[in-house]
């Protein structure tokens, strides 16, 4: 059937009604099929592009990242260890850093941008896994990336002696599996390099449930201290199912 015929005898409201449902977000059974449909978040190309990118920040962070009230009353010891964990080339820590001269921190990302990211940011540990122990333990749009979040939360809270703090989650009563897709310039902060051709990157992504999460944390022996809602930087796609809200928890004594 011809696009002028299907125009002719198809009602406006139907023909815009069909057009929002290809437009529709896919949603995945699994991880696997999603993460097989979708590029690699550790490919060369988002590496590259995302360092090259935070080199232009290097000394003026603060103008593209800023640390949350919430995460500073987190820091509250004269010295500690602090973790964030897929804090990207470094940005966070190198704001923080200025503030807390005598904690040391490090960022726990693919090993791919670990490496790359540790000569542009040498003051900072860069890590393709949890270290043994930290005192504050700092993700921010991470988990929702991951094939098994709630795994990785247990562990990073074995590791954590006083403070887990999730900022800009993605949340729902049930379990979502989709395929986000975003523009190579939307990724990272700071001014966009030359040399790059913006083009499309795709990665599998999961919503959380906010209750699991606060569930596993009691039971790791922490308490939720803080909760802010509407923080909703880590939400994509059009669901209104999902949503944000940025979590502090403390180890109880």
């Amino acid at each position: 059937m011809s696009k002028q015929l299907i125009r002719a005898i198809v009602p406006m409201p139907v023909r815009a009604a069909v057009s929002e449902w290809r437009k529709r977000e896919k949603v995945y059974w699994s991880w696997g099929r999603a993460a097989a449909a979708a590029g690699d978040y550790s490919s060369r190309d988002l590496t590259a592009f995302r360092v090259e990118r935070s080199r232009h920040t290097l000394g003026s962070e603060e103008l593209f990242v800023k640390p949350t009230p919430e995460l500073l009353l987190a820091m509250d010891s004269s010295a500690g260890r602090y973790v964030d964990f897929g804090g990207s080339a470094g940005e966070m820590c190198a704001v923080l850093q200025r503030k807390f001269e005598a904690w040391s921190f490090a960022v726990v990302e693919t090993t791919a941008m670990a490496s790359a990211s540790q000569v542009l940011r040498p003051s900072i540990s860069f890590l393709d896994e949890m270290p043994d122990e930290c005192d504050v333990f700092y993700s921010s749009g991470t988990l929702q990336y991951l094939g098994k979040p709630e795994e990785m939360w247990r562990e990073a809270l074995s590791r954590t002696t006083r403070f887990a703090y999730l900022a800009r989650n993605a949340f729902s009563k049930r379990k979502r599996i989709t395929v986000q897709t975003s523009r190579l310039f939307d990724n990272g902060a700071g001014p966009v390099p030359e040399g790059f051709e913006d083009m499309p990157i795709s990665y599998p992504h999961q919503t959380l449930s906010e209750a699991a999460v606060i569930k596993i944390a009691d039971k790791a022996g922490f308490d939720l201290v803080t909760r802010v809602g509407d923080r909703n930087g880590g939400v994509t796609g059009t669901n209104g199912k999902v949503y944000g809200a940025d979590l502090l928890f403390k180890r109880r004594r």
